[in-house]
């Protein structure tokens, strides 16, 4: 077996230290999720009055029953919650659920910005989070995790609207989602929510909806991946200065956007068939119109399930990289790190991303020695192959 990363070796052995040197230990067992379908755990069955598709087959198909999740089978709030060692978080709108382990927020169609009909935005979002936080008792809210996943829809529908903004227009409409998700995230941190975990925003120019739609299906869009850039660049911003100015706030940010670029590129290295059409749908890469008649007989062989949203092993594979990568793929620590991480620490992130920045460099020197581009293909053939269908890598 390889040894590990040393980065992630630094990272563990940090992480021991702190555990070892400050006795208010977080064990958290509740799991707060905001965002849009990605994360729907079923909430929009309860706000639309026309038919939700996730709602029937062939949506949950690989489970056996649909239940409102834009996915063949399970999503990414489902297996963290697993991880943690607690049930499936259900979603809010559903009354009469059990919530003693948190609430999942998130719709599909939310964003940031303006008021689309027939979902939430992230201020209201947050809202029923506030109109319902008695639920949970102090010290639950303050050692929960808040898991963040929203923005895509802004820049699909900006850039949609926007075929050829300036660059003062882009870095503009980035500005105004970023400083929105902030106000949320401090009202939040007032209601005593202090570990955050972001997952950043995909390629959305690699979505095989936004490709069919533009005409040319061998490459990805550029505008709509160039937004979501802009804005990945300004969240991490944002984390580091929060993490500067609110005493307690901790953070987890995984790259999102390079685990699907990769997988898009790559398909076969990550174990996919293919990384450009999704599962179900029509059209040249099925980018819209998934229903019974148009699925595939095997999701596990795709990336996508539908135009934009994963396959069940699309998010089992981003879950175990949130969940135990290395700081190359989430950083400053992961969700397994950032839920044991004490509370009562009068250190700020910013500190340990100093410190794995020096680790960095060194290894960096190190990797300098190997021709690792020469190395690629061969790596490929002889080491990613020789798992059958594994369900990931920490890479």
């Amino acid at each position: 077996m390889a040894n590990p990363p040393k980065t992630h070796l630094f990272s563990l052995s940090f992480f021991l230290l702190l555990l070892f040197h400050f006795p208010t230990v977080s064990l958290g067992q509740t799991l707060f999720v905001f965002g849009d379908g990605l994360y729907d755990a079923g909430n929009k069955h309860f706000v639309s009055s026309n038919r939700v598709d996730a709602s029937f087959p062939p949506y949950g198909d690989t489970v056996g029953e649909a239940t409102g999740r834009w996915s063949d089978g399970r999503i990414i709030p489902d297996y963290l919650a697993s991880f943690m060692g607690i049930p499936k978080i259900s979603p809010i709108l559903r009354g009469t659920a059990d919530f003693s382990h948190g609430a999942n927020f998130a719709i599909a169609d939310a964003t940031v910005l303006d008021s689309p009909p027939e979902t939430l935005t992230l201020s209201q979002q947050v809202m029923k989070f506030s109109e319902s936080k008695n639920k949970w008792t102090n010290q639950a809210r303050s050692e929960a995790i808040y898991l963040f996943y929203i923005g895509s829809d802004d820049y699909l529908n900006y850039t949609k609207n926007n075929p050829s903004p300036s660059d003062d227009q882009k870095q503009a409409f980035v500005d105004r989602v970023i400083t929105s998700i902030e106000a949320e995230l401090k009202v939040i941190y007032g209601s005593g929510g202090r570990k955050f975990a972001f997952q950043n925003l995909a390629p959305l120019g690699c979505l095989p909806a936004v490709k069919q739609a533009n005409g040319n299906v061998q490459e990805c869009v550029r505008l709509p991946s160039e937004m979501a850039e802009l804005h990945n660049k300004k969240l991490l911003h944002l984390c580091v200065e929060l993490s500067r100015e609110l005493s307690g706030f901790q953070y987890s940010l995984y790259d999102f956007f390079s685990s699907i670029q990769n997988r898009v590129i790559k398909s076969k290295t990550y174990t996919f068939e293919t990384g450009m059409a999704a599962c179900c749908g029509t059209g040249a890469v099925n980018g819209n119109g998934c229903s019974t008649k148009n699925v595939c007989p095997n999701p596990d062989d795709y990336l996508f399930f539908d135009g934009k949203h994963l396959t069940q092993e699309g998010n089992l594979q981003a879950a175990h990289l949130m969940w135990g990568s290395d700081p190359e793929v989430i950083g400053p620590n992961n969700l397994r790190e950032l839920l044991v991480l004490p509370l009562d620490t009068t250190f700020t992130i910013a500190d340990i991303q100093e410190a794995m920045a020096a680790t960095r460099q060194r290894q960096i020197k190190i990797e300098s020695l190997y021709d690792t581009k020469k190395m690629e293909p061969e790596m490929e053939n002889q080491w990613l192959y020789q798992v059958d269908k594994a369900s990931s890598f920490l890479i």
